[in-house]
């Protein structure tokens, strides 16, 4: 279930092919002023990624998952190995 949507795009009008990264949204409880979320017993996806999707196929995927995520939208860069890019 998707809790939270981070946009961290450089070019925000670019919607057709993203990078779309979902973490567990309990990671988020250490952020100052975040909304805190209580582990549950059940699924929680530690990381996940998807690469080449629009936004609105990010969205969707983000929801369809089990447990509570946030997502993090980031520009599609064919040339950044995925163990360099940020989180």
């Amino acid at each position: 279930m998707l809790v939270n949507v981070l946009d961290l795009r450089e070019r925000p009008y670019r919607w057709s092919n993203v990078l779309a990264v979902v973490q567990a949204a309990t990671k988020d409880n250490v952020a100052e002023d975040a909304d805190v979320i209580h582990s549950k017993l059940g699924v929680e996806i530690d990381y996940a990624e998807r690469d080449g999707l629009s936004v609105r196929d990010a969205v969707l995927w983000a929801e369809r998952l089990d447990g509570m995520v946030t997502l993090y939208l980031y520009d599609r860069d064919p040339e950044t190995p995925a163990d360099e890019r940020p989180l």
